[in-house]
């Protein structure tokens, strides 16, 4: 896997493409995309109290301060 960008315990703010909008949340896991053609690396994001989903680096705007 490259280098991540992000680590766990960040808190960032990244493209939602299921809500269509811009979401904060915090990285609770790091991984590499399962499929032989996506070397992607992929954030778990906690956004709020039940929703966790896998983002790709090119969707995280920034780090934010919590």
């Amino acid at each position: 896997m490259k280098n991540p960008k992000y680590k766990v315990g960040d808190f960032v703010s990244f493209f939602c493409k299921y809500q269509n909008e811009n979401v904060k949340g915090e990285i609770i896991n790091i991984r590499q995309a399962h499929l032989n053609w996506d070397y992607e690396v992929r954030y778990q994001i906690h956004t709020d109290l039940d929703y966790v989903q896998w983002v790709a680096e090119e969707y995280i705007l920034d780090k934010i301060k919590k």
